[in-house]
């Protein structure tokens, strides 16, 4: 089943911020879990004609999506734009009564194919998320409201019905509220399966302490997020075995030429091409000319063992995708490192793009890849950039009326 999932590095200044774009393949894995399903109001985009718009006019741009190469969405406050060929074209498909707000406080996705995807936005004002879910590339959408959430973390389905949603409520200094969520009808109806709230915590659940980094599922059974306490010695996979109902904590390797360092690491949600074949990434930040080395962790077998790659140091801020366990690219203001077998060994070669700012980056396969910019204000304007022969190359893409 080929496989898009939101995966997002952003460093600067020695600052990461991970936020779980992928191209992967998953086998297909089927089965219920035994949970209670709860009344929830859906309201399902029939007519075509009546959302689909050609835009003709100056776009004030919230969010940008990328799906693969042809396939991608732009945000308005009150309006979701799609384009078919890459960019070349906007249209409108945005369901009746639609706002993401001023501000929306996260916007997570996930394709499981061309075709099947979903995505969902935060309103702290109004303490709901947003899930909108499409079956025809995003021509028309099912809007489903998810009441008394504060923002949203995480989205992740292994198939057409069986998915989860991880979102963040109120927390202290060092230490965060999440709560997961579970559908196994494709998103019609939501049951909170999780919460690690002080008074109502659940048995088995994620720790109050900590920040916790997204949800990554590999099959119906196994899934992981990362929790950080901010020390060398305590960084952490969460892994569950039964849905997510429950977790518990496996510590994290650390090369021993990397452990001399003392320094705390930044940590990427594994990304699963199948559910034995999986990577996911340490960033150590240096003190000298804004460096960092990042070691890349592999797993053939579902996670139960992980071998690190040899230490590579990029400087400044950067961002990371893979393709494949095999194939990944990493890129800075100034080069691209490519590899091609697993990160032992990286090509470089030179860009010239701004990349000042929040940037995301989507590797589609070997030639194609995105860069998404944000200026650095906190809702700036976005930049769109696409490569189409292997990163040598890049074009800005004009999103315009």
């Amino acid at each position: 089943m080929v496989r898009w999932k939101q995966v997002l590095i952003i460093v600067l200044a020695g600052l990461a911020l991970f936020v779980f774009p992928i191209f992967r393949t998953r086998h297909k894995v089927e089965q219920n879990l035994p949970i209670e399903t709860e009344e929830s109001a859906t309201k399902k985009i029939n007519d075509k004609t009546d959302i689909v718009k050609e835009i003709k006019q100056p776009l004030e741009i919230k969010y940008i999506i990328m799906v693969d190469e042809r396939l991608g969405f732009a945000f308005e406050e009150n309006n979701i734009l799609r384009t078919i060929d890459g960019g070349k074209t906007w249209s409108e498909v945005t369901p009746p009564n639609f706002s993401i707000g001023n501000l929306p406080d996260g916007i997570v996705y996930d394709f499981i194919n061309y075709n099947t995807g979903w995505i969902a936005i935060g309103n702290t004002d109004e303490r709901k998320a947003i899930i909108l879910k499409t079956a025809d590339e995003g021509q028309t959408w099912n809007v489903k409201e998810l009441n008394g959430i504060k923002n949203v973390a995480a989205l992740d389905f292994i198939d057409q019905n069986n998915g989860w949603l991880m979102a963040n409520a109120d927390g202290a200094l060092g230490s965060e509220v999440v709560e997961i969520f579970f559908t196994r009808d494709g998103g019609n109806n939501w049951i909170k399966i999780m919460t690690n709230q002080p008074d109502k915590k659940t048995s088995g659940a994620l720790p109050f302490a900590g920040h916790k980094f997204g949800i990554s599922f590999n099959d119906i059974q196994t899934g992981w997020t990362v929790v950080d306490y901010g020390s060398l010695d305590e960084r952490w996979f969460y892994v569950t075995k039964d849905g997510g109902y429950t977790w518990h904590a496996e510590k994290l390797p650390i090369p021993k030429e990397i452990e001399l360092l003392n320094v705390n690491p930044h940590i990427s949600l594994p990304k699963f091409f199948s559910d034995r074949e999986g990577v996911f990434w340490e960033v150590f930040p240096g003190d000298i000319k804004d460096e960092s080395k990042i070691v890349f962790f592999q797993t053939k077998d579902g996670g139960v063992s992980w071998k690190p790659s040899t230490p590579i140091t990029i400087s400044g801020k950067f961002a990371i995708d893979f393709i494949n366990l095999q194939e990944g690219w990493i890129i800075n203001d100034q080069y691209i490192y490519k590899t091609k077998n697993g990160a032992q060994h990286w090509d470089r070669i030179t860009i010239d793009i701004n990349l000042k700012g929040n940037v995301k980056f989507t590797l589609v396969n070997s030639n194609v890849g995105w860069i998404i910019r944000q200026d650095t204000s906190k809702w700036g304007a976005w930049h769109l950039y696409k490569t189409n022969d292997g990163g040598y190359i890049w074009s800005e893409i004009e999103i315009k009326k």
